[in-house]
């Protein structure tokens, strides 16, 4: 599985990081994931969604059943 760790990196570094993730999602296996670590930041993760959101990347907040919002799963050929 690949990690992301945005905790403590800039807001502007882990915008780019999260792009990166993004346009490398679609060469990924199907069975793929990333776990994309925002920490307790909603601001951090509100970003993280709304990139996801816009490259139509599937995502759970938390894992499959949402119980840790620290981090984000990215899921791929669900």
């Amino acid at each position: 599985m690949k990690k992301l760790d945005l905790h403590k990196m800039r807001y502007e570094d882990a915008r780019r990081a999260v792009e990166k993730l993004a346009n490398s999602y679609w060469a990924w296996d199907s069975d793929d994931e990333a776990d994309v670590i925002t920490g307790h930041s909603s601001d951090m993760r509100n970003m993280v969604v709304e990139i996801l959101e816009d490259y139509e990347i599937e995502y759970h907040i938390g894992g499959p059943i949402g119980m840790d919002d620290t981090f984000i799963r990215v899921y791929k050929g669900y």
